[in-house]
Formats: structure tokens, C-alpha cells, sequence
């Protein structure tokens, strides 16, 4: 395993992202059409980083492409760490709002970060079946806990990480899409873009100086009555629907979610609080709307002319990251606490404030306490709720991938190829704990598979919602018989699963999700506070058990 000092860490951390991505094979990558054109893709991986031996010797270090700063240490007096690449993805498509399936057999989110995090908990979930597996494996990361009970009592957590020390960090090729990004892009876009967006900043920094100015509503807070958006999870504000604050604007054009938005500015609404300690209700933009409203939250951008998707922007997903953790819902039962990043390193885009703001800051004073509930009277799983949002680091990478689209369409102009570079249809996602295999998804499943007809369990992929849920129940089934009542306590651990009335049908996704009583009440505060404005998943989108079928309405008065 490639060793590398602290000093050299980040750099490490993305040379692990490109030589696995070097590994992979041809089928999945960008490529040139037929008539020139060629594509470009986005590249994410999550790297896990462990303290190692400093005695290794020096010629197992490897080499870091920045320039030396000359040897100041003496080489036994530093600390070095394990690097491995365990989850890389590719991608920048999304699935629109009308192609979701209701059978959990589509990955609605492709952006390369996105999936990179899907690999990255479906790694956790088979890793920790292995250590059930064979207890005594040296390469183990996770420590099955679960047989150091005594009699019939069953301790949780069942697992945890071999080395308290290890941490796990983000490489992105491109700073994530959303408001880590918002800015940067209005400034690379068409002189008529560009121009909608200096202008937008303008009248809002002087509202008088625009008759077309939108009118500012009243701040969102939580508690006030949620208009005719119940079902997107938004608040709603028709006049902003239909108001445009520059009628010229091809971004103006685009589909617009109904939604109440606050347009005033970060600073404005850093006095905004709730009983909650919330100092901000972040507001809302579809896509790319609005270039000059930093801190609120977006959905992904997609294309002017295209359906309007539902799922929130990469920056809104990770700053949920830093609250809830990198673990998912599917994780959370087995650990005792989430599992966070340490640091995001981006390559084009960087922008360190803007990503500060995006990631953590922008949620930053939001303690996620219980109504009425202080500090002192919480009890020790609640009272780690207090320490997040998690601060991670913010690194840039000066290492050029040669898939982005910069790099792209540099080439192109320099071979004379007057068509501009477009995005790669494909995505692709590659896992350590299965080498061997890299998916290539197009529409939200493996590529060839066609989503006119149902899909089938070899067209799926393995990081569909349906076999994430296939993977996380064969861990509970894999835990010892010894322990017979194990799944049942643990099923039963949250009052919200498995009611009396619930007993007798399939359990779907949308209860399997929730079997972590600590992290559904953070995410349920999270939800109701700063992020009352995401965009909530349908319930029929996770009304599916274990066999893919769909149960929207369970019969009731059985």
C-alpha cells in the first residue's frame, strides 16, 4: 500500500484518485464522437488515510509532485500514513423529477461525488461483513464488537473502525456544483449571462436601482405554514415562480420549482435565528437561478431545456455529510458514530471561501439540540450532536486531470476541432472491496440496459437504493446465530419501525432507513432548520421492499 508523510498527505490523496483511475478500463471514459467532438467527466474518490509504522524505510515513501521544501525533519521523526483509494467514481448527470423509479432500481444521482460516497458506504457495509467472516484478517478496517457481550445481552455498537485513527478524505476534480461553485460559473458564462449576474448582484445591493427587482418575502422560518408545497418539502411563493429579474436572461428561462426564496444577503439573515439556535433558514434557487444569491440551496443545474430535476446540488450534499456523516442511514445502525470527512480537495473551480461557506459555515450555527432541551439535560449519544457541523479542511489540487473539461477542450482547440467539448453520457463507479469490477451507468443503471422495460437485477447497479438495501440486510443476516435475537432488538430499537401494524407486511426501504433512532433525529432537525428547504424524496420513491415491489399504501385497520 502506497505510504506517503503528512507534509505530502493531500497531494497523496489525489495521486491514489488518478493512478486507480489510470487502472480502470477504456469502456466508461470520455471519448471523441464521430464528428470530433469530444468528451470530458468529472472525477471524485474518497481516500482512506491511516498512521503507519515510521520505520518504514525510506524507499516505500512515495514521491510528492510539489517541490520539496528541503528535508527539515529528520525522516524518523515523521509520521506516515497508509493512502488507499476505496471508492471512485465518475459522472455529471442526473435523473429528471418524471424518471424516477418507485422500485429503488435507478441511481437518481450520478455526479461523481455522489456516487464516490455510494461506493464509499456499500465498502463499509461488505468490509464489516468480512470481519464477521474472519475476525483474525490483518487487513480487516472494521472490529466486529458484537460477541464481547456476555449471557444474551448484545452490546452496540457491532462494529467499529480497527483504528480510531483513520480518517477519509474527498478529491473532486471540480469544486462541487451548487454554491460552492455558483459564482465561479456566472463568470465563466456568455457575455449575456455574465451580464444578468453583475446586474442581479447590483439591484440587489440597491433595490431601487431595477424596477424589475424582485420583491424580498419574509424570512422562512420554521413553524410558519408551508404553502401548497407540502409534497416538495418547500415552502411556496407563486411571485417568485413567475418573476424574472431579467427578462433577457437565458437563465431566466429555465423550470422553475414553486418556492419561497429569502434574496437578501448572507449577512442580512445572520440574525435570523429559531428556538432551535438556527441562525439561518437557508433559501432556495432551481439550478443555476439567480448566480449572485450565495448560501442558499440549489438543485443540480442541468440544461435550460431539460426536465427539472430533484436532487439537491453536490455542496448541499455534503454540507448534510458534515451534520449527519459520509456513513448513510444504512451504516448508522451498526456504528456508534458517524463517519466524517477530514478534508475536501478540489481541483478547477477552487474557490477556498466560497467551499468554507458551502460546506460547514453556512450551517455553522445550528447546534441541532432538541426544543427545550439544554445542553446539560442531554444525554451522551445526543450531546456529540452538539460538536457538528463536522470542520473539515479545504485543500486545492494543482494536479490536472486529464478528463476535465478545461483540459478537454484545450486539446480540441489545439488540434483544431471547432466543436465544443460536451459531457461525458457516462458514469462509472469502481469499489476497493471489489476490485474487479467497474460499472459503467448510463440512465441511472448499467450501461446497455434499456429503462423502458423493468429492470433487471443484472442491469441494476450494486449502489442502486434496492441493493444498498440488499447489502445491508445481508449484514444483519450475517451476524452469528449465537445471537438469535440480535436483528429483531435492533430492528425494534426505534419506535418508528415495525409497528404493530407494520408486522405482518415486507419491511420497505423507507423503514429499513430508518432503524438508527440517533441519526433519524438528527436528520430530522437538520430538515426542519437550516435545510427546511431541501427537496424531500416522495414517499413512493421508497415504498419498496426487499424484492422490488412497490407498497405506496400499507392496508390499514387489519
Amino acid at each position: 500500500m502506497p505510504v506517503y508523510r503528512t507534509q505530502d498527505l493531500n497531494t497523496g490523496v489525489v495521486q491514489e484518485c488518478h493512478a486507480q483511475f489510470a487502472r480502470l478500463p477504456k469502456h466508461g471514459k470520455p471519448s471523441r464522437k464521430g464528428n470530433g467532438q469530444a468528451e470530458w467527466t468529472i472525477l471524485a474518490g474518497i481516500v482512506m488515510t491511516t498512521p503507519t509504522s515510521t520505520s518504514k524505510k525510506h524507499d516505500d515513501v512515495q514521491k510528492s509532485d510539489r517541490p520539496s521544501d528541503g528535508d527539515t525533519e529528520d525522516a524518523a521523526d515523521e509520521e506516515y500514513w497508509d493512502v488507499e483509494c476505496i471508492s471512485l467514481a465518475t459522472g455529471s448527470k442526473c435523473l429528471p423529477r418524471g424518471k424516477q423509479s418507485q422500485k429503488g432500481d435507478l441511481i437518481n444521482d450520478c455526479h461523481a461525488e455522489i456516487l464516490a460516497r455510494r461506493g464509499f458506504n456499500r465498502w463499509c457495509l461488505l468490509e464489516m461483513q468480512a470481519s464477521v467472516k474472519d475476525p483474525n484478517n490483518a487487513q480487516s478496517r472494521f472490529r466486529y464488537t458484537g460477541d464481547s457481550a456476555s449471557g444474551s445481552k448484545v452490546t452496540t455498537p457491532l462494529f467499529e473502525l480497527l483504528d480510531p485513527r483513520t480518517q477519509f478524505h474527498l478529491y473532486v476534480s471540480q469544486a462541487p456544483c451548487g454554491d460552492a461553485t455558483t459564482a465561479s460559473l456566472a463568470l465563466m458564462q456568455t457575455e449575456e449571462s455574465k451580464g444578468a449576474f453583475l446586474n442581479g448582484r447590483q439591484s440587489r445591493l440597491d433595490p431601487g436601482s431595477d424596477a424589475k427587482t424582485q420583491a424580498i418575502p419574509s424570512p422562512l422560518i420554521p413553524g410558519k405554514d408551508a404553502a401548497n408545497t407540502q409534497d416538495m418539502g418547500l415552502a411556496g411563493s407563486k411571485r417568485h415562480r413567475e418573476s424574472t429579474d431579467h427578462g433577457d436572461s437565458i437563465l431566466s428561462k429555465q423550470p422553475r420549482i414553486e418556492s419561497a426564496v429569502d434574496t437578501r444577503s448572507p449577512s442580512q439573515l445572520d440574525n435570523v435565528t429559531d428556538e432551535h439556535g438556527c441562525y439561518r433558514v437557508l433559501g432556495f434557487r432551481r439550478g443555476r437561478i439567480d448566480y449572485d444569491s450565495v448560501g442558499v440551496l440549489r438543485t443540480k443545474p442541468g440544461r435550460v431545456d431539460s426536465e427539472p430535476t430533484m436532487s439537491m446540488s453536490c455542496s448541499d450534499k455534503i454540507a448534510r455529510w458534515n451534520v449527519l456523516g459520509l456513513s448513510s442511514a444504512l451504516v448508522a445502525p451498526f456504528i456508534a458514530e458517524p463517519l466524517y470527512l477530514t478534508s475536501v480537495i478540489a481541483g478547477d473551480l477552487f474557490d477556498a471561501e466560497a467551499l468554507e461557506r458551502a460546506l460547514f459555515q453556512r450551517i455553522g450555527g445550528c447546534h441541532l439540540t432538541d426544543q427545550g432541551t439544554t445542553a446539560d439535560e442531554k444525554t451522551k449519544d445526543d450531546q456529540r450532536q452538539l460538536d457538528h457541523p463536522h470542520r473539515m479542511d479545504v485543500h486545492k489540487s494543482n494536479k490536472v486531470f486529464d478528463y476535465s473539461k478545461d483540459v478537454v477542450t484545450a486539446r480540441s482547440e489545439k488540434e483544431g476541432i471547432t466543436i465544443p467539448p460536451v459531457a461525458s453520457p457516462c458514469s462509472t463507479s469502481w469499489i476497493a472491496s471489489e476490485p474487479s469490477v467497474t460499472e459503467v451507468l448510463i440512465n441511472g443503471c448499467k450501461a446497455g440496459a434499456s429503462t423502458k422495460k423493468q429492470i433487471s437485477a443484472k442491469a441494476r447497479s450494486r449502489l442502486c437504493k434496492i441493493s444498498m438495501f440488499e447489502t445491508s440486510a445481508a449484514l444483519w443476516k450475517s451476524i452469528p446465530a449465537t445471537k438469535p435475537d440480535l436483528v429483531e432488538r435492533m430492528i425494534r430499537s426505534s419506535s418508528t419501525v415495525i409497528s404493530e401494524e407494520a408486522q405482518s407486511h415486507p419491511v420497505v426501504y423507507k423503514d429499513w432507513k430508518r432503524l438508527s433512532e440517533s441519526y433519524c433525529r438528527s436528520r430530522e432537525r437538520l430538515l426542519s432548520t437550516s435545510f427546511r428547504n431541501w427537496i424531500k424524496s416522495d414517499d413512493s420513491l421508497e415504498m419498496f421492499d426487499i424484492d422490488g415491489n412497490s407498497s405506496l399504501a400499507r392496508p390499514t385497520g387489519e
